[in-house]
Protein backbone atom coordinates (compact mmCIF):
# COMPACT_ATOMS: atom_id res chain seq x y z
CA UNK A 1 0.00 0.00 0.00
CA UNK A 2 2.78 2.32 0.84
CA UNK A 3 4.84 1.43 -2.54
CA UNK A 4 1.44 2.41 -4.60
CA UNK A 5 1.42 5.68 -3.05
CA UNK A 6 4.95 6.18 -3.28
CA UNK A 7 4.01 6.10 -6.94
CA UNK A 8 1.34 8.05 -7.21
CA UNK A 9 3.29 10.70 -5.30
CA UNK A 10 6.21 10.32 -8.04
CA UNK A 11 3.79 10.59 -10.92
CA UNK A 12 2.24 14.12 -10.05
CA UNK A 13 5.38 15.48 -9.19
CA UNK A 14 7.43 13.97 -12.26
CA UNK A 15 6.63 16.86 -14.46
CA UNK A 16 7.06 19.36 -12.06
CA UNK A 17 9.71 18.80 -9.64
CA UNK A 18 12.69 15.71 -11.46
CA UNK A 19 14.58 16.01 -8.61
CA UNK A 20 11.97 15.31 -6.06
CA UNK A 21 11.40 12.53 -7.78
CA UNK A 22 14.99 11.42 -8.05
CA UNK A 23 15.26 12.14 -4.41
CA UNK A 24 11.84 9.54 -4.31
CA UNK A 25 13.38 6.79 -5.98
CA UNK A 26 16.35 6.86 -3.96
CA UNK A 27 14.07 5.98 -0.92
CA UNK A 28 14.61 9.64 0.63
CA UNK A 29 11.98 11.61 2.56
CA UNK A 30 9.70 14.41 0.20
CA UNK A 31 11.31 17.39 0.78
CA UNK A 32 9.66 20.00 3.40
CA UNK A 33 8.50 22.95 2.34
CA UNK A 34 10.01 26.36 2.79
CA UNK A 35 9.60 28.21 5.69
CA UNK A 36 8.76 31.86 4.81
CA UNK A 37 9.71 33.86 8.26
CA UNK A 38 6.88 36.84 8.57
CA UNK A 39 7.82 40.05 7.93
CA UNK A 40 8.66 42.01 11.29
CA UNK A 41 6.90 45.42 11.78
CA UNK A 42 9.04 48.47 11.12
CA UNK A 43 6.44 50.58 13.44
CA UNK A 44 6.85 47.92 16.32
CA UNK A 45 10.37 47.92 15.82
CA UNK A 46 10.86 51.09 16.14
CA UNK A 47 8.77 51.14 19.62
CA UNK A 48 10.76 47.87 21.16
CA UNK A 49 13.93 50.28 20.58
CA UNK A 50 12.31 52.81 22.70
CA UNK A 51 12.52 50.70 25.73
CA UNK A 52 15.62 48.62 25.14
CA UNK A 53 19.39 49.70 25.14
CA UNK A 54 21.87 50.02 22.43
CA UNK A 55 23.67 47.32 23.75
CA UNK A 56 25.70 46.89 20.18
CA UNK A 57 27.02 50.50 20.05
CA UNK A 58 27.58 50.42 23.67
CA UNK A 59 30.03 47.09 23.57
CA UNK A 60 31.57 48.53 20.14
CA UNK A 61 32.79 51.27 22.10
CA UNK A 62 33.81 49.29 25.34
CA UNK A 63 35.75 46.90 22.92
CA UNK A 64 37.21 49.93 21.77
CA UNK A 65 38.52 50.37 24.87
CA UNK A 66 39.98 47.58 25.51
CA UNK A 67 41.91 47.78 22.66
CA UNK A 68 43.42 51.31 23.93
CA UNK A 69 44.30 49.68 27.27
CA UNK A 70 46.52 46.99 26.07
CA UNK A 71 48.01 49.36 23.03
CA UNK A 72 49.36 51.56 26.32
CA UNK A 73 50.24 48.58 28.19
CA UNK A 74 52.32 47.28 24.82
CA UNK A 75 54.01 51.20 24.78
CA UNK A 76 54.47 51.06 28.72
CA UNK A 77 56.53 47.93 28.51
CA UNK A 78 59.11 49.89 26.17
CA UNK A 79 59.45 52.55 29.01
CA UNK A 80 62.53 50.42 30.08
CA UNK A 81 64.72 51.88 26.94
CA UNK A 82 65.59 54.81 28.25
CA UNK A 83 67.49 55.68 25.10
CA UNK A 84 64.33 56.98 23.68
CA UNK A 85 60.83 56.54 25.83
CA UNK A 86 61.82 58.31 29.16
CA UNK A 87 60.82 61.69 27.63
CA UNK A 88 57.88 64.36 27.99
CA UNK A 89 55.92 62.43 25.25
CA UNK A 90 55.44 59.82 27.53
CA UNK A 91 54.41 61.64 29.79
CA UNK A 92 51.74 63.53 27.87
CA UNK A 93 50.70 60.14 27.06
CA UNK A 94 49.76 59.32 30.27
CA UNK A 95 47.42 61.99 30.99
CA UNK A 96 46.14 61.30 27.51
CA UNK A 97 45.38 57.69 28.17
CA UNK A 98 43.13 58.67 31.34
CA UNK A 99 40.83 61.15 29.60
CA UNK A 100 40.64 58.63 26.66
CA UNK A 101 39.46 55.95 29.29
CA UNK A 102 36.94 58.40 31.34
CA UNK A 103 35.80 59.79 28.04
CA UNK A 104 35.68 56.00 26.01
CA UNK A 105 33.23 54.37 28.80
CA UNK A 106 30.75 57.46 29.49
CA UNK A 107 30.13 57.94 25.50
CA UNK A 108 29.19 54.32 25.72
CA UNK A 109 26.89 54.74 28.31
CA UNK A 110 25.70 57.86 26.58
CA UNK A 111 25.23 55.51 23.28
CA UNK A 112 23.23 52.86 25.27
CA UNK A 113 20.84 55.27 26.07
CA UNK A 114 20.40 56.38 22.38
CA UNK A 115 21.93 59.62 23.16
CA UNK A 116 23.87 61.44 20.56
CA UNK A 117 25.43 65.24 22.05
CA UNK A 118 28.63 63.25 22.55
CA UNK A 119 28.56 61.98 18.69
CA UNK A 120 31.53 64.22 17.75
CA UNK A 121 33.40 63.71 20.28
CA UNK A 122 33.01 60.34 19.83
CA UNK A 123 34.31 60.33 16.46
CA UNK A 124 37.45 62.58 17.11
CA UNK A 125 38.63 60.09 19.64
CA UNK A 126 38.22 57.01 16.96
CA UNK A 127 40.33 58.95 14.41
CA UNK A 128 42.73 60.26 17.08
CA UNK A 129 43.24 56.87 17.77
CA UNK A 130 44.05 55.86 14.74
CA UNK A 131 46.03 59.23 14.13
CA UNK A 132 48.46 57.53 17.10
CA UNK A 133 49.75 55.10 14.85
CA UNK A 134 52.23 57.94 13.55
CA UNK A 135 53.06 59.68 16.39
CA UNK A 136 54.94 57.08 19.13
CA UNK A 137 54.62 53.92 17.29
CA UNK A 138 56.13 55.40 14.23
CA UNK A 139 58.83 57.27 16.01
CA UNK A 140 59.66 53.81 17.57
CA UNK A 141 60.04 52.06 14.48
CA UNK A 142 62.06 54.47 12.53
CA UNK A 143 64.43 55.84 15.09
CA UNK A 144 67.65 53.51 15.52
CA UNK A 145 70.61 53.52 17.86
CA UNK A 146 73.89 51.19 18.09
CA UNK A 147 73.35 48.49 21.10
CA UNK A 148 76.11 46.67 23.01
CA UNK A 149 77.28 44.92 20.27
CA UNK A 150 77.52 47.73 17.77
CA UNK A 151 74.64 46.96 15.54
CA UNK A 152 72.25 49.11 14.10
CA UNK A 153 68.53 48.68 15.54
CA UNK A 154 65.53 50.21 15.71
CA UNK A 155 64.25 51.42 19.25
CA UNK A 156 61.29 49.17 18.86
CA UNK A 157 61.11 45.81 16.86
CA UNK A 158 58.87 45.05 14.17
CA UNK A 159 56.69 43.10 16.04
CA UNK A 160 56.24 45.26 18.80
CA UNK A 161 55.20 48.25 16.09
CA UNK A 162 52.70 45.92 14.45
CA UNK A 163 51.44 44.84 17.71
CA UNK A 164 50.52 48.83 18.40
CA UNK A 165 49.38 49.32 15.69
CA UNK A 166 46.74 46.67 15.63
CA UNK A 167 45.12 48.00 18.68
CA UNK A 168 44.95 51.42 17.79
CA UNK A 169 43.18 50.76 14.62
CA UNK A 170 40.65 48.43 16.52
CA UNK A 171 40.59 50.47 18.88
CA UNK A 172 39.76 53.54 16.67
CA UNK A 173 37.47 52.16 14.24
CA UNK A 174 35.27 50.09 16.88
CA UNK A 175 34.69 53.40 18.24
CA UNK A 176 33.81 55.02 15.30
CA UNK A 177 31.80 52.18 14.53
CA UNK A 178 30.02 53.04 18.06
CA UNK A 179 29.46 56.68 17.48
CA UNK A 180 27.74 55.75 13.65
CA UNK A 181 25.70 53.29 14.63
CA UNK A 182 24.48 55.11 17.80
CA UNK A 183 23.78 58.19 16.08
CA UNK A 184 21.74 56.61 13.40
CA UNK A 185 19.69 54.83 15.73
CA UNK A 186 19.16 57.91 18.09
CA UNK A 187 18.29 59.47 15.18
CA UNK A 188 15.71 56.96 14.30
CA UNK A 189 14.31 56.64 17.81
CA UNK A 190 13.87 60.42 18.06
CA UNK A 191 12.07 60.76 14.31
CA UNK A 192 9.56 57.50 15.88
CA UNK A 193 8.85 59.55 19.46
CA UNK A 194 8.22 62.56 17.07
CA UNK A 195 5.74 60.59 14.93
CA UNK A 196 4.09 59.19 18.03
CA UNK A 197 3.31 62.75 19.62
CA UNK A 198 2.30 64.07 16.22
CA UNK A 199 -0.33 61.27 15.76
CA UNK A 200 1.72 60.17 12.64
CA UNK A 201 2.13 56.91 14.42
CA UNK A 202 -1.34 54.87 15.55
CA UNK A 203 0.81 51.92 18.46
CA UNK A 204 -2.70 50.49 18.87
CA UNK A 205 -3.38 50.50 15.60
CA UNK A 206 -0.45 48.58 14.76
CA UNK A 207 -0.33 46.39 17.57
CA UNK A 208 -4.05 45.36 16.75
CA UNK A 209 -2.81 44.78 13.35
CA UNK A 210 0.07 42.02 14.44
CA UNK A 211 -2.06 40.48 15.93
CA UNK A 212 -4.90 39.37 13.68
CA UNK A 213 -1.63 38.73 11.78
CA UNK A 214 -0.60 35.92 13.87
CA UNK A 215 2.57 37.80 13.98
CA UNK A 216 5.27 37.83 16.90
CA UNK A 217 5.41 41.38 19.00
CA UNK A 218 9.29 41.16 19.77
CA UNK A 219 12.40 41.78 17.84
Amino acid sequence: MTQEIKSEVIENLQENSPETVETLNDGGKLPEPNKVKPVKNPVIQHDIMRYRKNKLAANLALLGLAFGCLYFLILYAQVKNERFYYTWEIAFDVIYNLFFLLLTFLMSEQVKNYNRKMFPLQLIIGVLQIARIFWLPLSGITHTFVNSAGAEVTIITSGTFTAMTVCLAASGALIIASSLIGFFRSLAVENFNKKVLNGEVDLECELKKEENAGGEVNA
